[in-house]
This record gives C-alpha cells, sequence and structure tokens, in this order.
C-alpha cells in the first residue's frame, strides 16, 4: 500500500516538473496568452483555473519571466475582461484581448475601491474616563 501511494506521489511530482518546465508556452512577445473558459474559469498553459488561482499565476510570471501583460484570446465575456484589466492593473501590467491578429486593450480601473472602514468596539460598557472612582463611606 505505501509503494503504490509513493509512486502516485512520485507520478505527480514527475508530472508537476514536467508542466513546469513547459509552462512557458503560453507567452509570446511578453506578454501571457490566457484562454477565457465557461463559468468564469481561465486556462494557461493547459491549467484551467479561477480568478484567484490566476491572479497569483500571473503575479509569477510577471515576477519569473518578466511579463509585460496579459492577453485574453477571443471569446471572453465582459466579467471576463473585467476580471484581466483588474488583474493586471494590480499587478502593473498592461492587459489586452486578442481581435484575430490585433491586440485591443481592455480598460483597466483608474483606481483599486477603497475598503471598508474597520468599525470600532462599542464602548458603552466600558467606564466613562471622567468617572471618578467612589470614596469609602466612614460609616464602615
Amino acid at each position: 500500500m505505501n509503494t503504490s501511494m509513493l509512486r502516485a506521489a512520485a507520478l505527480a511530482f514527475g508530472l508537476a516538473l514536467a508542466a513546469s518546465a513547459s509552462a512557458r508556452s503560453d507567452i509570446k512577445d511578453g506578454n501571457a496568452l490566457v484562454k477565457p473558459m465557461k463559468d468564469d474559469k481561465y486556462q494557461i498553459d493547459g491549467v484551467t483555473m479561477g480568478k484567484a488561482e490566476l491572479y497569483g499565476y500571473m503575479g509569477n510570471l510577471r515576477d519569473d519571466e518578466h511579463i509585460t501583460g496579459i492577453v485574453l484570446k477571443r471569446g471572453g465575456t465582459d466579467e471576463q475582461r473585467r476580471i484581466v484589466g483588474v488583474i493586471a492593473k494590480t499587478l502593473g501590467l498592461k492587459s489586452y484581448e486578442q481581435d484575430g491578429r490585433e491586440l485591443k486593450e481592455i480598460p483597466q480601473p483608474a483606481a483599486a475601491p477603497a475598503p471598508p472602514p474597520i468599525e470600532q468596539p462599542h464602548a458603552e460598557a466600558a467606564p466613562a474616563a471622567d468617572a471618578q472612582p467612589a470614596e469609602p463611606s466612614a460609616d464602615h
């Protein structure tokens, strides 16, 4: 039983190495080529992923392969274009959509939305700052 688990782990590790060795196939002219998939998924280098995984993968490609842009291949939805624009803006990359042989720029958001303010806990149960401690009574 342990031998088969060890073989399975070794096979998975080998496949991961093979995938990472060929992972640079979807980079052309400094741009990562991303294929839109159903259900707001994306595919690059043969791996299908969601937007969070795509963000992490693009960050790695920016750092390791020094990509300068993200190209969404034909067929993407408006939401997929928006997500690619947001990811590119956040990572400091350009964003494009493939239009035949031409690249059409995908608009990026002007600025990231501000996070909501942090609410402070209510201090109703705490004593007031100007309250003075009670003095012991002389009756005791």
